[in-house]
């Protein structure tokens, strides 16, 4: 994704470690998540394409540690989202509390979803600010 030199180096003072053209092949563990197996991508210009694509290298597969995972769905709120009856601002981002959690309080949002500040910095601390109250929410066994 884009961003300035600026968001890059708060992100970095946030502990969030970059790991470039990379996809997610699985997520791995048997009761929570424990590792996640990537394979290494390469960007390659397709005819009729104005920017060029990753592909995945056959055979680059590896797998590093993790304790959770958390998908980035988008920067704007999708009609599927409105779907789930969730409060919008009037700005047009999801609602949520300080515990991250939505009208909802099973679906929560962080970063681009739920507004604030705009850099990419702070949506990266954000969404692992959501992680965390997921993982607080999950603990409890609600």
């Amino acid at each position: 994704m884009p961003a300035e030199i600026k968001e890059i180096k708060e992100a970095k003072e946030e502990g969030i470690n970059f790991l470039f053209q990379n996809n997610i092949v699985q997520i791995k563990g048997d009761k929570e998540v424990e590792k996640l197996e990537l394979i290494r991508t390469e960007l390659i210009q397709k005819e009729g394409e104005t920017r060029a694509v990753p592909v995945n290298i056959e055979g680059s597969n590896y797998e590093i540690n993790t304790d959770y995972v958390v998908m980035a769905l988008g920067s704007t709120v999708s009609d599927e989202t409105l779907d789930l009856g969730l409060t919008v601002n009037k700005w047009g981002n999801i609602y949520v509390n300080e515990n991250y959690q939505s009208s909802n309080p099973k679906v929560f949002a962080g970063g681009d979803l739920a507004g604030g500040k705009g850099t990419v910095a702070w949506a990266a601390r954000s969404g692992r600010e959501a992680a965390n109250k997921i993982k607080e929410y999950l603990k409890k066994g609600v």
